[in-house]
């Protein structure tokens, strides 16, 4: 082990020389650090955001993809091809989805507004607001008759919003959104058999004194001269649906809220009700016959109505009900992107795969930015610090060609005195590391603060704030995305240097050290030591 004695020496020796490499390695270690810091706190604060975003991947059609593609055919006939077989998003491919076990739910949400039955057995939570006060008097249902005039009579304002889903459980509740207290959600089997059960809020219950296993009477439509027209009678537009659930909201339409006064009963978040799209499509089966029979009557030559695969049955309901497009919710919102990347490649031309990207990514533009420039200026100062140091250590060994021929001529080993030259680097180039990482960890916050300041500045993403808050309550929203700002991400934003910052600057500058002893080490190496005396006389 004399080599290392020899090395320990040796620094002591030339304190001079000594101060000024560990000045050297200070400096290089503060500007690493302080690039790892803001590296590390840009990826960071991305990651973190994205933890807090909801985990959804939307599949459906690329419409803007369709626009492209129409507008390049010229020929009609094969465009109302095109059109005959217009794309939709396809269920096999969401059954291939639901075996991914990243897979939580599955949202493929319409919506209806739907009527009290004839005798109005089913009461909706009150509002009270003013337009509810005036309801009698809101508008006219207004139509042309067979003879081409226009008739009119009042309308019948809808009181329920139906919220069907074509998978079992919803994201609403996954989330929290929502919450079952009593009973419990539809299952796959009451899903593929169009089976009349529902979920009800606990307010809707509360109101009509209604428990699990009771039964109410909805209507889909009312019996306008219109609907009339068509043969339909009472028990075509009524249903009744088993209560299997009743669940609670966190979203209640308070008199504090902008469209309070005029929201309709079925705007009422406690009016809302909650079935299998198969359900909804079933309970407007009847109407929907009688209205194709009718059409079929009027309108003979019509192609559509003279197939008569277009009649609606029970049978081809999967057929009939169309599917905009459905809402995956994963596990993981980090695993968003990868999910995208596994089934994209095996989509249909015009099928897409969302994962709500695009605002993330304009957001965090400034940030990836940062990180760039961060980890180009760390590759840039630790590339310059082997050059220097190199020439430095080169410079070293030539005027210590002697004292190395001695230490071969006595019998030391030429990687002995590589190791001896190594070790003497290293002891000056921790103690450097090791101050700037106190200092770098006092600066590198505050530096990192400021250019991500001057990097937002010049950047697209600042936001203008709105001069006042909005607050409404939308029960058509199904978008599952989760809004972000520039507010969100600068948050998480905080330049930390790490125990594993840390380890990566001393690995970093042994590293530095090793390259710039190798390096001058082989051109006297390849001498032997009568030949480095004999230089030296």
């Amino acid at each position: 082990m004399n080599f290392i004695n020899r090395a320990f020496k040796n620094v002591t020796r030339r304190p001079s020389k000594t101060i000024l490499l560990v000045l050297t390695f200070f400096l290089i270690g503060n500007l690493v650090i302080i690039g790892l810091g803001v590296s590390s706190a840009s990826e960071s604060a991305k990651i973190l955001t994205r933890q807090k975003m909801r985990a959804v991947v939307t599949y459906g059609i690329d419409y803007d993809k369709i626009w492209r593609y129409v507008e390049e055919i010229s020929d009609e006939d094969e465009l109302q091809e095109f059109y005959n077989n217009y794309p939709r998003v396809k269920v096999e491919d969401v059954a291939e989805f639901l075996k991914d076990e990243r897979v939580k739910i599955a949202n493929s949400i319409s919506s209806n507004m739907w009527y009290q039955d004839e005798d109005k057995s089913l009461d909706f939570v009150h509002l009270n607001n003013e337009r509810e006060q005036n309801m009698e008097d809101y508008g006219e249902s207004c139509w042309y008759d067979e003879s081409g005039g226009m008739s009119c009579e009042k309308y019948q304002e809808p009181v329920f919003f139906v919220k069907s889903n074509m998978y079992p459980g919803m994201i609403e509740f996954e989330d929290g959104g929502y919450q079952i207290v009593n009973g419990r959600f539809y299952n796959q089997q009451e899903i593929d058999n169009g089976e009349m059960v529902c979920l009800i809020s606990e307010a809707l219950a509360q109101t009509n004194g209604l428990s699990v296993g009771d039964s109410i009477t909805l209507a889909t439509n009312y019996l306008s001269s219109y609907i009339k027209q068509s043969g339909a009678t009472k028990e075509d537009i009524e249903n009744s649906f088993e209560v299997i659930g009743i669940y609670r909201h966190n979203s209640p339409l308070t008199p504090d809220m902008s469209n309070y006064n005029y929201a309709s009963p079925y705007e009422n978040p406690d009016n809302m009700i909650l079935m299998p799209t198969t359900s909804t499509y079933m309970a407007q089966l009847s109407l929907q016959q009688k209205q194709w029979e009718y059409y079929q009557q009027q309108y003979p030559d019509e192609e559509y109505y003279s197939n008569p695969d277009n009649y609606p049955t029970a049978e081809n309901m999967e057929r009939n009900m169309y599917i905009e497009n459905v809402t995956l919710l994963l596990d993981d919102p980090l695993n968003v992107d990868k999910f995208v990347d596994d089934y994209k490649g095996s989509l249909s031309q015009f099928a897409s795969l969302d994962a709500n990207n695009d605002e993330f990514n304009r957001l965090a533009k400034p940030l990836d930015t940062l990180s760039m420039y961060a980890n180009f200026i760390v590759w840039l100062v630790v590339i310059n610090a082997i050059v220097i140091i190199t020439l430095v250590t080169a410079l070293t060994l030539k005027t210590r060609e002697y004292e190395i021929g001695v230490l071969l001529s006595v019998g030391a080993s030429k990687v002995k005195v590589i190791a001896q030259f190594f070790i003497e680097l290293a002891i000056v180039a921790i103690i450097g590391f090791s101050l700037s990482v106190v200092s770098g960890s006092l600066i590198a916050k505050r530096i990192g603060n400021m250019v991500l300041e001057a990097q937002i500045a010049t950047s697209d993403v600042i936001e203008e704030e709105d001069d006042y808050y909005i607050n409404y309550n939308d029960i058509w929203n199904n978008d599952y995305s989760t809004d972000i700002s520039i507010d969100d991400l600068i948050s998480e934003y905080e330049v930390k240097i790490s125990p594993l910052i840390i380890a990566e600057i001393y690995v970093l500058g042994l590293g530095i050290v090793l390259i710039s002893v190798i390096i001058p080490s082989f051109m006297i190496m390849r001498y032997n030591p009568k030949k480095i005396l004999m230089n030296q006389n």
